[in-house]
C-alpha cells in the first residue's frame, strides 16, 4: 500500500490536504473522484463563482500523479441582465416584444 495526498487549491474556506493509504494508483483515482464530488457538493453556491476548482494528487514523495480540474460556468440564460432582484429574464419568441 502507498500513501496518496489529495490537495485542493485556493478554496474558501481552505480545505486541508488529505493523505490516504491505498493499494494502487487506480484506487487513488477512484478515491479522488469520489472525494472531489463530495467536496464540490459541500461547497454549494461557492462553486458557482466561475473560478477553477483544482485537486492535485501526489504520491508519498509529493510527486504529482494527476490533477482534477473543474470549471463551473453558469449559462447566460441563468444570469440576470440588469433586471431587479425580483424579476426573471423572460423568454420571448422572435419578432415579438415582452409586452405582447
Amino acid at each position: 500500500m502507498s500513501v496518496y495526498y489529495f490537495e485542493i487549491a485556493d478554496t474558501e474556506p481552505a480545505i486541508p490536504c488529505v493523505g490516504e493509504e491505498l493499494p494502487s494508483i487506480a484506487s487513488a483515482r477512484c478515491f479522488a473522484l469520489k472525494y472531489a464530488g463530495r467536496l464540490i457538493c459541500e461547497q454549494g453556491p461557492a462553486i458557482w463563482n466561475g473560478e477553477d476548482w483544482v485537486m492535485t494528487i501526489t504520491d508519498a514523495n509529493r510527486l504529482t500523479l494527476f490533477t482534477i480540474l473543474v470549471c463551473v460556468t453558469a449559462a447566460p440564460s441563468t444570469m440576470k441582465f440588469g433586471f431587479g432582484d425580483s424579476e426573471q429574464r423572460q423568454s420571448v419568441p422572435l419578432g415579438r416584444t415582452p409586452a405582447e
